[in-house]
């Protein structure tokens, strides 16, 4: 199952990069857009990397 773009911008709490990320889904037909879908794999990409190097910075500061 794809992670949902959406969600997990909201979760790191990055709105102005969810509100338009939304947008961009609404101009291309519900995400189904070739240059949406394209660029998909890079945004779930860094969004892992990020949510991941908030964790590592996290467990250093305990």
């Amino acid at each position: 199952m794809k992670p949902d773009v959406l969600v997990e911008l909201k979760s790191l709490r990055l709105h102005g990069m969810a509100g338009a990320w939304a947008d961009l889904v609404e101009q291309g037909g519900g995400g189904e857009e070739a240059g949406i879908e394209s660029s998909r794999w890079l945004i779930e990409h860094l969004l892992q990397a990020e949510g991941t190097d908030r964790r590592c910075a996290r467990s250093a500061t305990r």
